[in-house]
């Protein structure tokens, strides 16, 4: 008898036993079914934009490598710049909506920049990349011989009028290139064009004083000013631009001595 109730008191301890680690096993495999069950789901989405930019495709260096970075130029809306050295003014049509934000936006990046003596201003390093997210609208642009519509354009006027103020402060002009096309705005070969990953407008301040450019932009007229802090003595400085050939040639003379030939020619646009 006692034997009897022996096994029967183990086997309870056994049956026991076996039901309590089936439990756990349970609650062990039920917990990682819920952490396998429980997801993070991310959607991303990406919009395909087709418009045209003023980037030239065809360069033989990336977009992200450039010749030389200079040194960033800031702003300086309360300094005294008292001395005015020269002023150049161009017009558009202030109908065009698009063309004309482009303007506002350049000028807005450009305007009361101080550039200090012996220091060089880069057109593309101060302005930026002309992308949507940087507020620029699609108006013509030139590429591939034709006139066609492309985000920034309208930006190579604010580069051209810098160019043709800069030249009457007698500042020595580092890298300036022709459209491939004529334009209108300025006169033929006094143009200075700019694309974001090939052509640029750079110039040296070597007046002997910190200069600040200023631009007013509205009612149709582009104007561009410089401004010194010390007084700069110039010379008599004179613009000449003469076609030779299909060529047009730009010099600037201070006093009578040039320092500056530049020679530009166009293409003629394709015809439709």
């Amino acid at each position: 008898m006692k034997s009897k109730e022996f096994i029967r008191r183990l086997t309870a301890v056994v049956l026991t036993a076996a039901f309590t680690v089936a439990m756990l096993a349970g609650c062990s495999l039920f917990e990682k079914e819920e952490e396998t069950t429980t997801t993070t789901t991310t959607t991303t989405t990406t919009t395909t934009t087709t418009a045209t930019t003023t980037e030239d495709t065809e360069t033989t260096f990336k977009e992200t490598q450039t010749r030389k970075i200079y040194e960033g130029l800031k702003k300086d809306e309360s300094g005294s710049y008292s001395h005015k050295v020269a002023t150049y003014t161009t017009y558009y049509n202030s109908s065009d909506k698009e063309r004309t934000e482009n303007l506002k936006t350049a000028v807005d990046k450009i305007d009361n920049i101080v550039v200090p003596d012996g220091k060089i201003f880069s057109f593309n390093q101060t302005v930026g990349k002309r992308t949507i997210t940087a507020g620029y609208k699609t108006a013509k642009v030139v590429k591939d011989g034709e006139f066609v519509d492309g985000l920034g354009g309208g930006v190579c006027q604010i580069s051209s009028t810098l160019f043709e103020c800069v030249l009457r402060a007698n500042l020595k002009i580092v890298a300036r290139s022709c459209h491939t096309l004529k334009i209108g705005y300025v006169p033929l070969g006094g143009d200075a064009t700019v694309q974001w990953n090939s052509k640029d407008f750079q110039f040296k301040n070597n007046s002997g004083s910190d200069i600040r450019i200023q631009f007013k932009c509205g009612g149709g007229r582009l104007e561009c000013s410089v401004y010194s802090k010390d007084k700069i003595e110039l010379g008599d400085v004179q613009i000449k631009i003469t076609k030779s050939g299909d060529n047009y040639v730009l010099t600037r003379t201070v006093d009578g001595k040039q320092n500056y030939r530049t020679t530009s020619h166009y293409q003629a646009a394709k015809s439709n």
